[in-house]
């Protein structure tokens, strides 16, 4: 017995879990249970299995090595959409099957200012090669009818939406933006998976750890429908990725595409990635950038 016990037991049934229970493992002091019960939820949805993902990152010209990339993926916020389609256009040429995706929500709402309507820029980036948003930050909009609508014009201009991101969120703003999450993917179901920690900690209010274990955990809890739970590899170093995995994420992002031997071959990316899984009691499994799981 433990102090989220029923909180196991409703994840063992298949339960549906509220966001009042979310609120609990978000509040909860005992790390011990909010790990079993993250963990309990990653399991009977993903069994052991834990996708990494190699992303090469794009912010200039091309790059001299693409490396083993299953995403080539466009950074940076371009001045206009003219821009954005030209870079698009540019990589296309070059990304051969790695999925290429670019830019965010954000830079969209931005044109959408200029008289550029989201689902026309959407439309002119598919046509220039892009497959999908790199991200959707969540807490880009006011509220979640607006975040749905703006979701639905991107899909409407033929771009995919796979990944939810969290840009800024103090610790007492979790809860609402991981509803918002779990929302969006029951009005669309066009996420394959959300990384629920902020990319960008306040000054006055950093997070701890702790509060980062449990928004994980929390985030698997609530949004069932999402298949991936997601820690992004680089943002936040092995250590603190490797201890999400066993807190309820499944999968790992930005692992280099880059096969650097310079230290060894266990050092090397993947070697690197693979090792960490399977001390945090997982199977790793490549994916590309669309999600699909590579031999």
């Amino acid at each position: 017995m433990h102090s989220l016990t029923d909180l196991e037991d409703k994840i063992a049934a298949g339960s549906r879990l509220t966001e009042a229970d979310a609120a609990r493992v978000l509040t909860s002091p005992d790390l011990i249970s909010v790990g079993v019960v993250g963990d309990a939820a990653r399991k009977r949805l993903a069994g052991e299995t834990i996708t990494f993902g190699r992303v090469c990152e794009v912010a200039g010209a091309r790059p001299a090595d693409v490396g083993d990339a299953g995403e080539v993926r466009l950074t940076g916020s371009p001045a206009s959409v003219d821009d954005a389609v030209a870079r698009a256009r540019a990589a296309a040429a070059w990304a051969g099957r790695a999925a290429l995706t670019g830019f965010s929500l954000v830079d969209l709402l931005e044109w959408a200012k200029n008289g550029v309507s989201i689902e026309d820029a959407a439309r002119r980036l598919h046509e220039a090669g892009l497959e999908a948003l790199a991200d959707v930050p969540v807490d880009a909009v006011a509220t979640t009818d607006a975040l749905i609508e703006a979701v639905r014009a991107v899909h409407r201009g033929g771009l995919a939406t796979w990944r939810a991101t969290v840009t800024h969120a103090p610790a007492a703003a979790r809860l609402d933006l991981v509803a918002r999450v779990a929302a969006l993917q029951e009005a669309t179901g066009a996420l394959r998976a959300f990384a629920p920690l902020p990319r960008v900690d306040p000054r006055d209010t950093p997070s701890t750890g702790y509060d980062d274990v449990r928004t994980v955990a929390a985030a698997r809890l609530l949004c069932a429908a999402v298949p991936a739970i997601q820690v992004d590899w680089p943002l936040y170093g092995p250590k603190l990725a490797q201890v999400a995995l066993t807190y309820g994420a499944s999968d790992v992002d930005g692992v280099s595409a880059i096969d650097d031997e310079s230290l060894g071959t266990r050092r090397s990316p993947r070697e690197d990635i693979e090792r960490q899984i399977r001390a945090a009691g997982g199977v790793p499994v490549a994916r590309n950038g669309r999600y699909e799981r590579l031999a």
